[in-house]
């Protein structure tokens, strides 16, 4: 399915979801950027527009962008029930930013770089539009460099949400950021917390998708289920992905 059909669908259980309004990753943020002010914010795969919202407590200005408009109609919806008047959005993709070198003094992006087409081409982006001494602060779900681990997950992702291209692992996202002119002053993790029903319903997972998910749950090894923190309640699986937080700044 083409990312743009699938997130249009999704929009409104984007919209409703706590995993998004709020979460540990979106806390950790808030909590990073305490006290810190900046003139222009640009928020990469903005979704429903929750990091957006957060980040214009301490911008001047923010640009949201999304590829699907579905979700941008939602992030409008929140804005204006929120009387928020300092953020706009619009449509724009990670790997073709339509903004001039040295635009913005804030980045963020949070749980949307598993779906970016070309992870390398989306970091130049935010390398060229990032002002020197700007902030970056890339938030998403990491996996393992186990290979057990890593294939798992990976598999689990995809089969739940055709647009998913690949997690990838702490020693992955540091090989992306040594090649660029992007500094790594710190890293942060955490994790996000979920239900398999739910993640499944919010991504219009088909029936027979689910079945062999709930299988997989079901089946995986003590390995998987540890590392991920699956258990099985009643007829539902809670679990949680490791989420890594990279503050990077532009030298």
């Amino acid at each position: 399915m083409d990312p743009k059909e699938q997130f249009d669908r999704q929009a409104k259980y984007y919209a409703n979801s706590p995993t998004f309004s709020s979460g540990l990753s979106l806390d950790l943020l808030s909590k990073l950027l305490k006290n810190k002010t900046f003139t222009k914010g640009l928020d990469i795969g903005t979704g429903s527009g929750f990091t957006a919202f957060e980040i214009s407590k301490t911008c001047t200005s923010v640009e949201g962008i999304d590829i699907s408009t579905g979700m941008l109609d939602e992030a409008n919806r929140i804005k204006n029930e929120r009387k928020i008047k300092n953020v706009n959005f619009k449509i724009g993709y990670a790997e073709d930013l339509d903004y001039d070198d040295d635009s913005f003094d804030l980045i963020t992006c949070r749980t949307s770089a598993h779906h970016f087409k070309d992870i390398e081409k989306a970091i130049n982006e935010i390398e060229r539009v990032i002002k020197n001494d700007g902030s970056i602060y890339m938030i998403d779900t990491i996996t393992s460099d186990q290979k057990i681990l890593n294939d798992w997950h990976q598999k689990i992702e995809t089969i739940r949400d055709k647009s998913h291209i690949k997690n990838y692992s702490l020693v992955e996202w540091k090989n992306y950021f040594e090649g660029s002119k992007l500094y790594l002053k710190e890293i942060h993790q955490t994790r996000v917390n979920m239900e398999l029903e739910d993640w499944m319903e919010r991504s219009g997972t088909n029936e027979s998708d689910k079945n062999i998910l709930r299988n997989e749950y079901d089946n995986a090894n003590n390995k998987i289920k540890k590392f991920f923190g699956i258990e099985k309640i009643n007829n539902d699986f809670k679990f949680y992905w490791p989420v890594g937080l990279f503050y990077l700044e532009k030298y």
